[in-house]
């Protein structure tokens, strides 16, 4: 049976350059050490022709950084996390760090044995995106000292703080009503996802209060949400019809997917049927027509504040936690229609 290859070692490398140990050591940790730049060469070329390679865990023992960051999202197959994984990796590789992406699929177990692993592997940092919003995992990044970025979604009534950054779910909600009040309408439905996370519900906390703020009956039956997948956005597509409104929310992409196909598939049309207003920006959303008005959530903002934050915790572990709620906008397409207001 053939034998398992040893790891190239520090010492391997001093032999082949006919230096020492300590010198190897210097070169490979940028110690502040002056070494001649031919030995410093000839110390780099040995270690290439042997294939050594440092030994980041072996370093991280020593206090050093490993050069490693890990993304933790809840819905990979989202848009919305995937776009802001890409942004947010483009940032920590200018800084020097390779990313490890994971997906927890809303899977509160699941994303518990990815943070072992990875505290494991000694990452320096993590941005986390909760599955179903619950907080109890986040004591493995807690225990063993490991900065943590919270993305999107809080933790309401946590008396731990934490490193937040989100968008506003509740000013999506109030935007989108808003348009659609101003446009003239007055029988405005929402349909989206039946979610247990907190800050998804707040997009009906906000459409509800556009339509008290002008006095317009926010009732019940208006509101239809289920379960996340275009076949119940199909189901709620079919509702709407049914119930006559002249307006809607689309308050979850997935779900205003599965509307958008039913009607589609039915003959109904966009503002002439029904005006529209979805929350999110798929990339789906840009080839249909008449295109669809939505409120942009901001997702480069997001990656960007959540990267810098991340980066500032490890470069000051000691900096206190810092919160950012940033404002969504409205992104006219053509999927309202105006109706003149009676005096």
């Amino acid at each position: 049976m053939p034998k398992t290859r040893r790891a190239v070692t520090i010492k391997d490398v001093a032999v082949k350059a006919t230096t020492s140990i300590a010198t190897v050591s210097y070169v490979f940790s940028n110690a502040d050490r002056y070494i001649r730049p031919e030995l410093r060469e000839r110390v780099l070329a040995a270690a290439a022709e042997i294939g050594y390679v440092k030994n980041a865990a072996a370093s991280s023992i020593k206090g050093k950084r490993r050069g490693i960051l890990a993304i933790v999202v809840a819905q990979f197959g989202n848009s919305f996390f995937t776009r802001m994984c890409v942004e947010i990796v483009s940032i920590a590789r200018r800084e020097g760090y390779v990313v490890t992406l994971c997906n927890s699929d809303e899977d509160p177990e699941q994303e518990r044995i990815i943070l072992e692993r990875l505290i494991a592997q000694q990452i320096d940092g993590c941005v986390l995106c909760p599955a179903l919003s619950r907080e109890e995992n986040t004591h493995l990044l807690r225990r063993h000292r490991i900065p943590h970025v919270i993305l999107e979604r809080s933790f309401p009534g946590s008396l731990i703080p934490h490193n937040f950054v989100g968008h506003d779910n509740f000013q999506s909600g109030y935007l989108a009503t808003r348009h659609l009040l101003n446009a003239g309408h007055r029988r405005i439905a929402f349909s989206g996802w039946d979610s247990p996370i907190p800050n998804v519900c707040e997009r009906v906390d906000g459409y509800r209060a556009a339509l008290r703020e002008l006095g317009v009956s926010a009732a019940d039956e208006l509101v239809m949400t289920g379960e996340l997948s275009a076949d119940a956005g199909r189901r709620m597509g079919a509702e709407l019809i049914e119930m006559g409104v002249t307006a809607a929310v689309l308050g979850h992409h997935e779900t205003a997917k599965g509307a958008l196909l039913h009607f589609q598939d039915h003959g109904v049309r966009w503002p002439d049927d029904i005006s529209l207003v979805m929350i999110g920006t798929p990339e789906w959303a840009g080839v249909l027509r008449p295109q669809l008005t939505c409120i942009r959530r901001p997702e480069h903002e997001m990656a960007v504040a959540s990267a810098n934050l991340l980066l500032k915790s490890i470069a000051t572990p000691d900096h206190p936690p810092v919160s950012q709620l940033l404002p969504c906008l409205v992104q006219e397409g053509k999927s309202v229609l105006a109706i003149p207001q009676v005096p």
